[in-house]
Formats: structure tokens, sequence, C-alpha cells
């Protein structure tokens, strides 16, 4: 980071105080990447990403005015501060909500990540040919493989955070996922299947995984479905794999943890704080200081650095998610969970690695006490209503278990039910915690995630097809 963009994140803080705001933050970010996408022999993105500015954020009265620019230049860095500053006093003349103090004690950090193998040690070309070999890899499979996708996306940020109460924070992290979809066809039936890959470092990641095993593993996903049932409706004990067990306790039950959405009302956990959500077996996290996986975020959008917040403990509520905002308004300690898509948004409450934490079974254990019901893999994708509690998942893959083992496959299944339903019927959890990169999305904003969970048994879960 260059000093003259920390003189202008200095220039822009003493612009807010001379203009004597409640509060503000100051957020340079920089951002370099590359994003690559081939469809069916075609390359459909070679896109290089860099771009840098400062994100405005000040609050007067009770009213928050945010700008950001590109223009980096001191003077139109003093018309972005006063933008703003008019914005939030216009607000905040007209707000009726009482104003919120922020309280934040002033911290100083710093979180360089040095990956073993840097971004550009692997070059462009090499990264494009990566790409083509595991969409051949793909098709080589079967002649029943008529479409197929590869994306590779990765991404270094840099940022430098201060704010009037005197912290200062600077970070830089690179991170990179890829993922391969494939769409089998036969008789009129159409399947995918998709594998995806991804972490916090350098190229060191597409080491840990071989990219050419992770293409196969969606072709052969997508061949299996093809030869699959429909699945019988009705209610079952069932098993989540660590994937969708995952997916649930981040859509049906994370987004109803953020702060946020409780203070809206838009949460089934508002007025929860201390009762017992959740079977005892059942333990929450999220926790953005976990190295390595896709969603570490040493420090967040507001320069806080997280250590882990255990959101549920055997099954009863003991925190949300918070921003400075909301941690102020309800009185309790900072998160680290405020996250902002690069420097022209503001910082929402957001998830980082959020995972339910392993419990004392293994996977064996779990299988041998299930006579009778289904084994639920990997998730496509779904709906949830954090102010209902409702939510509908599509599985990937759907076993019916006889006896402990896993028999008739079946396809385009669907998971429905209450979210505290669910949690409060979990009555077992597996020791092999498992996590799973992908992206957030929550107004208009994507930030990097870890979903995570072990194998989970829980009983009573509504089973019906999608198709």
């Amino acid at each position: 980071m260059q000093p003259l963009h920390e003189d202008l994140v200095e220039i822009a803080l003493d612009t807010f105080l001379k203009l004597k705001v409640d509060f503000a933050d100051v957020r340079f970010v920089e951002l370099k990447g590359l994003r690559i996408e081939i469809a069916d022999g075609r390359v459909k993105e070679l896109n290089s990403i860099s771009e840098r500015g400062l994100a405005l954020r000040c609050l007067v009265s009770g009213g928050w005015g945010f700008t950001s620019t590109s223009l980096l230049t001191p003077s139109e860095v003093e018309k972005s501060c006063l933008r703003a500053y008019k914005l939030a006093k216009s607000i905040g003349e007209r707000t009726r909500e009482r104003a919120v103090e922020i309280s934040c004690a002033p911290v100083r950090s710093i979180f360089m990540i040095n990956p073993l193998k840097p971004l550009h040690d692997m070059s462009v070309e090499e990264k494009l040919k990566m790409c083509t070999d595991m969409e051949v890899e793909m098709k080589s499979l079967s002649d029943r493989i008529k479409s197929t996708n590869v994306t590779y996306s990765e991404i270094n940020e840099e940022t430098y955070v201060v704010n009037t109460l005197g912290s200062k924070s600077k970070q830089s992290v690179p991170a990179i996922i890829i993922a391969a979809v494939a769409y089998a066809s036969e008789a009129g039936i159409v399947q995918r299947g998709r594998e995806s890959h991804g972490g916090t470092g350098g190229i060191e990641i597409l080491k840990s995984r071989n990219p050419l095993e992770l293409a196969r593993e969606a072709a052969r996903e997508a061949l299996e479905l093809l030869a699959a049932k429909s699945p019988p409706a009705g209610r079952y004990s069932c098993i989540l794999d660590p994937e969708i067990a995952g997916v649930f306790i981040h859509e049906a039950f994370g987004h109803a943890c953020e702060a946020d959405i409780v203070l809206l009302g838009g949460s089934i956990l508002e007025g929860m704080l201390g009762r017992r959500v959740g079977s005892p077996v059942v333990t929450v996290k999220d926790d953005p200081s976990i190295r390595g996986l896709f969603g570490y975020t040493p420090l967040d959008s507001e320069g806080v650095s997280g250590n882990g917040t255990t959101i549920v403990e055997n099954g009863v509520l003991k925190s949300f998610l918070h921003n400075l905002e909301t941690s102020s308004r309800m009185k309790v300690k900072q998160t680290g969970n405020a996250r902002a898509q690069g420097y022209t948004h503001i910082p929402l409450v957001r998830m980082t690695n959020t995972f339910i934490d392993k419990g004392d079974w293994n996977v064996e254990e779990l299988f041998e006490d299930l006579k009778r019901g289904i084994y639920a893999k990997g998730s496509n994708y779904g709906y949830v209503d954090p102010a209902k509690g409702e939510f509908v998942f599509k599985c990937s893959k759907l076993y019916l278990v006889e006896n402990g083992k896993p028999k008739q496959l079946c396809r385009d299944a669907a998971l429905s039910g209450y979210t505290l339903d669910v949690l409060t019927n979990v009555d077992a959890v597996a020791s092999d915690l498992t996590f799973k990169p992908g992206f957030c999305g929550k107004e208009d904003q994507l930030v990097r995630v870890t979903t995570g969970a072990p194998h989970v048994k829980v009983k009573d879960i509504l089973v019906g097809g999608m198709a």
C-alpha cells in the first residue's frame, strides 16, 4: 500500500473531525484479481480485476452518510467527506430513532497473509489451461455429458481502516476458489453435478485438491443421478452430510443471527437470547479467525478483529453477530462481522466461517443408529425466510437408508421445514467437521464465506420432490 493512500486516509479523517461528526471511519481498499470462466469449450470470461478507492462514512445525530471515491486526490477526498457529512446531517434531522453512540476500544492491528506460492507464481496462460483441461476431463468421461462450466477466481484484497475513536487496522488477504459444473443428459432427463474448492492463501490451495479430480467428481455425480429414482415424499429420520448441514446452518439459521436483521424485526430469534433454540447436542459458531478457510477475515471492514463467536452453546442461543452499530445499540461486545464488498459499499453484518461444531459420534455410529430413513448429500439451492423460520433446500443427492446402509439413490429431492424444529430434532452430531467455500449475498453485496458441519442426524424432516 503506497504511503500516498495512507496520507489520503488521514486527510479524510481530519476532514471529518473538523466537521465535528459523532463518528466516522475511512476505509482504503485495493483489489487485484483474475476471473476465468469456460463454458462448453468457449472462454466466456477472462477478466483481470484492478480497482482501488476510499469508502467514507460518518454518523451525525443518528444519521449515517456514506460516499466512496476512486479519485485519489486530497481535494476530491475532502469533497467526498463533505458529501457524506451532508447526507448524514440530512438523515439525522429526519430520523426518529434515538441516536446511537458508537463505542469501541481503539485498536491497532496488522494482518498480512504471505502465501507459500503467490498468485502471480502461476501465469494467466497456465490458469486458463488448467480450466480448459478440467472441462475436457469432464467431457471425456461420457458422451452423456452435454454441457460443462469451469470457473476460477482469485482476489487479493488490501484494506486500511481508521476511525475517529483512534483505531488503525491494515490487512492483506489473497484467496482462490475454483468450481466445476457438469450437466448430463439421457432420455430427456438432465442432471447436474458440481464440485468446488477454495481458501485463503496462494497457489498452494490448488495443490491441496487436484483440479482434474474435482472436475471428474462433478461429472460422475451428474452421470450417477441419471439413473436415480424420484424421492418418496414424507417425514423421515435423516442424516445430513457436512455440505447440506453447513448450508442449512448458514442460510436457515445464520442469517437470523445477524443483529441488523434482528434489530429490524426480521428474525425469528428476536428476544430469544439465553433461551433454548435447539437440541443440547447442537453448538453453532462463527469464527473469522480460522486461517486458510475461504471466509478467513482477520479484520472486518470496520477494522475489528473477531476471535470467534459461539452463537449457540448446547442448544442455547448465546449471541448474535455484530458490527459496531448493532453492538453499540445492544450494548454488547463487537464480534468482527462487519463486511463490505469493495470500497463502494457500506459494511453490513455478515457471517464469515459459520459451522455446527463437531460432536462425539463417529459417522459409522450415526448410520448404525438409523434403521430406516434418508441420507441427504450436497446442496444445490434453497429458499429461506429468516422472519418466519421457514426453509426449502434442494439436495444434490439423497439415499434411502435401510438397516444403516445407504441403498436407493434419489434425485431432485428437497428438504423443508422450520429452522428451529430441525435444530431441536437433532439427536446426534458426528466428529467429522468439514468446511466448504462459497459466496454469500446480502443487499446486493457478495462476500467470501465458509459453511461447515459434521454429519448430523435429525428426526422428522419433511422430504419432497422438486420435479
